[in-house]
């Protein structure tokens, strides 16, 4: 029996010519693009797991400590027992930026439930009231300035001076 492979060998060499070349470039850059994918979501989510990790160590570490001590500065005056935590006006003065000239008049802080109001002493014209409010947390903030203001508005349940009705 004769092998006759040259109808074979043609027939080949024509699918050859006709094929191409394999295109190994596309494929590598597909592969090459998948991996910084992959390197990209894996640093991310060890990242964030970093960043749980660390926060949930600082909660951990703080949940059982005393509240911290109440500020210097911040000593009753007019009220009393009633509200503890009413600030003098040197504590005030360091929460606002008074004009040139401008003053916290010498009178005691008017304190009523989580509100304080301060007199300032114009050279050019009649007092004004600074009025500041205390936020847990955050402590006495700047809140307007006026001549008085609607206790209902502020949500106060007890009369006040600073306020109009």
């Amino acid at each position: 029996m004769t092998d006759n492979l040259g109808p074979l060998r043609q027939a080949m060499s024509d699918l050859s010519e006709h094929g191409g070349t394999a295109d190994l470039y596309e494929r590598t850059l597909r592969k090459s693009r998948q991996s910084q994918r992959r390197t990209a979501l894996t640093t991310g989510a060890a990242a964030a797991t970093l960043v749980f990790a660390i926060g949930g160590m600082v909660a951990f570490a703080t949940r059982d400590r005393p509240e911290p001590p109440t500020p210097p500065g911040s000593a009753s005056t007019s009220d009393g027992p009633q509200n503890p935590t009413c600030p003098t006006t040197q504590t005030l003065g360091t929460l606002v930026e008074l004009p040139a000239g401008w003053s916290f008049a010498s009178r005691a802080v008017d304190c009523v439930e989580t509100w304080a109001a301060a007199d300032v002493q114009r050279p050019d014209a009649g007092a004004v009231i600074y009025l500041f409010h205390y936020t847990a947390g955050t402590g006495w903030r700047f809140h307007d300035q006026g001549t008085g203001w609607d206790c209902k508005d502020l949500d106060l349940t007890e009369p006040a001076s600073f306020c109009t009705s």
